[in-house]
C-alpha cells in the first residue's frame, strides 16, 4: 500500500502506536482523486484516494498503523465526531458577542 511510505516513526513490519492523521481535503488531479492529509506532528502530503478507506471525507480523522501484513488505515468516527464537536464549539465562541465585562474563552 502506499500509505506506508508516509507513516512517521513506524518502521516498516513493526507494529507501533496508531498514528492519526486528518483528511485536510480531497481533489481531482491528473493521476487520480488525492487527498491531503495531515500527520499529528503538521506535516501534509497527497496521497491517492484509492488506498483510503472507502468513503473518506474531508474532516476525517484516520487511524493509520503498520504492522505485519502492511499499513491499516481506518475511519475513526467517534474521534472525527469529537473534533468536529470541538471544532463548532470553538466557532459559535468566536462568532458569539461578550457582555461587558465577559471574556471569550478559547
Amino acid at each position: 500500500m502506499a500509505a506506508v511510505r508516509y507513516a512517521g516513526d513506524v518502521k516498516e513490519g513493526q507494529r507501533g502506536a496508531q498514528e492519526r492523521w486528518t483528511v485536510d481535503g480531497i481533489e481531482d488531479s491528473p493521476h487520480g482523486p488525492m487527498a491531503r492529509v495531515e500527520r499529528e506532528d503538521g506535516l501534509t502530503f497527497d496521497v491517492p484516494l484509492h488506498v483510503l478507506p472507502e468513503g473518506v471525507r474531508e474532516g476525517d480523522v484516520l487511524g493509520v498503523l503498520d504492522g505485519p501484513d502492511g499499513v491499516t488505515v481506518e475511519r475513526l468516527p467517534a474521534e472525527t465526531r469529537a473534533r468536529r464537536e470541538e471544532a463548532q464549539r470553538r466557532l459559535e465562541a468566536l462568532n458569539s458577542t461578550p457582555g461587558a465585562g465577559e471574556e471569550i474563552d478559547l
